[in-house]
């Protein structure tokens, strides 16, 4: 599998990190977490990149909902809040897309269960 397709994960796993420090998480919590999870990210097993998958459906889900909590607060307070919604949707959207990411990899790995009948039928042509 490519490593090209973890790299958004572990980035997005970083994001995560970086907000749970501006809630208030220490930093000695998060550092050793997400490595582990970064290090999971590289195991072969399509079980553990299927439970990563689902990782990232909830991070992206948990920055929609970071999303919506800030917006309502700039709007309570009269604030500009436009900008803030296109950058922490485009967070969200970039964790959704290494899901997906993540995802394909998985299937990337396994052997299609469909036999090649194109391919059977050129080599049955060229034998005749």
């Amino acid at each position: 599998m490519s490593f090209l397709r973890i790299l958004p994960a572990q980035f997005c796993l970083l994001l995560l990190a970086a907000l749970f420090m501006r809630l208030g998480f220490p930093l000695i919590m998060i550092v050793p977490l997400t490595l582990m999870l970064m290090v999971t990210l590289l195991v072969t097993w399509s079980e553990v990149r299927a439970v990563m998958t689902v990782v990232m459906g909830l991070c992206a889900a948990i920055w929609g909902f970071m999303t919506w909590l800030r917006v309502e607060e700039r709007l309570a307070y009269g604030e500009p809040w436009s900008r803030l919604a296109g950058i922490l949707a485009g967070v969200a959207l970039f964790n959704a897309w290494s899901a997906w990411l993540l995802w394909s990899s998985r299937k990337v790995g396994q052997p299609s269960s469909a036999p090649n009948t194109a391919g059977q039928a050129c080599s049955e042509q060229q034998a005749n």
